[in-house]
């Protein structure tokens, strides 16, 4: 059954009662005395009642919620006393600052705010978000491609802690474990104070019946003590260890103690790394091939030129290591630039297809089609029609590499949950494959990775790939020099310098 729109708007899942007697039972191990107990987000008061069952009399507990009726219900189904104090609140204009300010007792906040992203309530033309701020300070483009959706809790959680500076406190809150995450990064970064970090996988299936990587995140704020590090466990305890994450560099590391095994990896980039084929209209652009023929994804026979036809491998294909392409993509540019206006008279059968299917492709929202030539895609480039390629998936848990050439005389393409290397002959495809197969770069690229991200592996992970560094670890640095004056990264005369000062700037960085 689908979840009501109001529901998904204000993120409207409420903790079972014995999940909150699991959590705060918990919790009092960690931080047994707190003074003030606060529900920012209370819902019907199941950390509230949880915590007074837990406490008793011994702190004051404070309950806020947007929705009048769960706090009228909460009110009328809880034990009356002087130690409890209930409001209306709207998180988001509420003064959290002003409100933890001068306070000298031991703080805890606890609940489970908001599982919504900021995208998915623009969709629904929502008024329930926080003030428009780049607080994650994101540039434009990365704000176009889709870098800037985050999590309510997010922002939620950053303004509670931040609100906490200069308190005793400690946060515990139900959330997704990378939104926990993109938290503390958000913390570390900034080098504030907070410290004593863990994250304790929840099975959320079991008590939400959603499937989602999520977990009970706690912190502890002190005006004296901080860390950069955490730990994740299997479930409410602090046994069964999983990893030992944290930062390096700005960047999160998802396990610290491989990482610091195998970190000579780290690097430069001498290959850039690009992302695949981008078109948002699968139905249309993609094709499947019955002896000649061609078929689009309506099923319906497609009568174009083959010029503008191109062998496809898809992030599934590659994730199953399935080099054979099964489908085909159309091409309606060599560049980003390119007019496609030329293909109405070059290819007058191929311009019709399109404007047949001109009210998908014109309506498609990426802002990246904008002021571009109509029927165009992106992620294309002279890099796409190479001769060889190595490509890797981006959403899958095994990492593997291929060496992908042609078909049928035409380069592979791949699509843009892929990333690949364009190489200029096979005997470079096939050796830069098995380096980055190897147990050195698989055991760097793993202490790297978080997998329960939407897309585990990205470029900004695969471009701290040193291929110098690897092949030399690898006992291939001969065969590697080879094929590095011909990589595609930009170099200047100023590269030595770069390199150098990079390098300096990591070792002063270690963990």
């Amino acid at each position: 059954m689908m979840p009501s729109k109001r529901k998904i708007e204000f993120g409207d899942f409420q903790t079972p009662f014995e999940l909150a007697k699991q959590v705060t039972h918990f919790v009092k191990e960690i931080f047994p005395n707190p003074s003030i107990i606060v529900e920012p987000t209370c819902g019907l008061g199941s950390f509230i009642k949880a915590s007074m069952d837990e406490w008793g009399d011994n702190c004051k507990y404070y309950g806020f919620d947007i929705n009048e009726n769960y706090i009228n219900n909460l009110k009328s189904s809880i034990k009356k006393t002087d130690k409890l104090f209930l409001s209306v609140n709207d998180f988001f204009i509420f003064d959290w600052p002003n409100f933890f300010h001068n306070k000298n007792d031991k703080v805890l906040i606890i609940g489970n705010p908001p599982w919504v992203t900021n995208s998915a309530l623009g969709l629904l033309k929502s008024n329930n978000l926080p003030q428009k701020s780049n607080f994650q300070r994101l540039g434009g483009f990365a704000a176009k491609t889709g870098k800037a959706n985050f999590d309510i809790a997010e922002w939620m959680l950053i303004k509670l802690i931040e609100s906490l500076q200069g308190c005793t406190a400690c946060l515990a809150m139900l959330c997704k474990t990378a939104t926990a995450r993109k938290v503390l990064k958000h913390f570390w970064i900034n080098n504030s104070y907070v410290y004593g970090s863990s994250i304790h996988i929840v099975d959320v299936k079991q008590h939400f019946n959603v499937s989602v990587d999520a977990c009970l995140f706690v912190t502890f704020i002190n005006p004296k003590d901080k860390s950069k590090d955490a730990y994740i466990y299997e479930s409410l305890s602090f046994n069964n260890e999983v990893t030992h994450f944290g930062i390096y560099a700005n960047e999160l590391i998802a396990n610290i103690d491989d990482f610091k095994k195998y970190r000579k990896v780290d690097g430069i980039y001498y290959y850039k790394w690009r992302s695949g084929i981008k078109h948002d209209a699968t139905k249309v652009m993609e094709l499947t091939k019955d002896n000649e023929n061609y078929k689009n994804g309506f099923g319906e026979p497609v009568k174009i030129d083959s010029e503008y036809i191109y062998p496809l491998l898809k992030s599934s294909d590659l994730g199953n290591n399935r080099l054979v392409p099964r489908k085909y993509v159309i091409v309606t540019q060599k560049n980003v630039e390119d007019d496609t206006n030329v293909i109405k008279t070059k290819s007058p059968k191929t311009w019709a297809y399109l404007e047949k299917y001109s009210s998908i492709l014109d309506s498609r929202k990426s802002i990246i089609y904008k002021k571009r030539s109509r029927f165009s895609v992106f992620g294309i480039g002279d890099y796409s029609f190479t001769s060889w390629k190595v490509a890797i998936s981006g959403l899958y848990k095994n990492i593997h590499f291929c060496a992908i050439g042609q078909r049928d005389g035409k380069p592979i393409m791949v699509d843009d949950t892929c990333y690949f290397i364009p190489c200029s002959s096979r005997d470079e495809a096939l050796f830069i494959a098995q380096q980055l197969n190897s147990e050195a770069c698989l055991k760097f690229l793993k202490s790297l990775i978080f997998f329960d991200a939407k897309r585990p592996i990205n470029i900004d992970i695969l471009r701290r790939i040193d291929f110098k560094k690897l092949s030399e670890i690898n006992g291939k640095l001969h065969e590697v020099l080879k094929y590095l004056i011909y990589s595609q990264a930009p170099f200047t005369q100023q590269v030595p310098l770069i390199f150098g000062k990079n390098e300096e700037y990591r070792k002063n960085r270690l963990p």
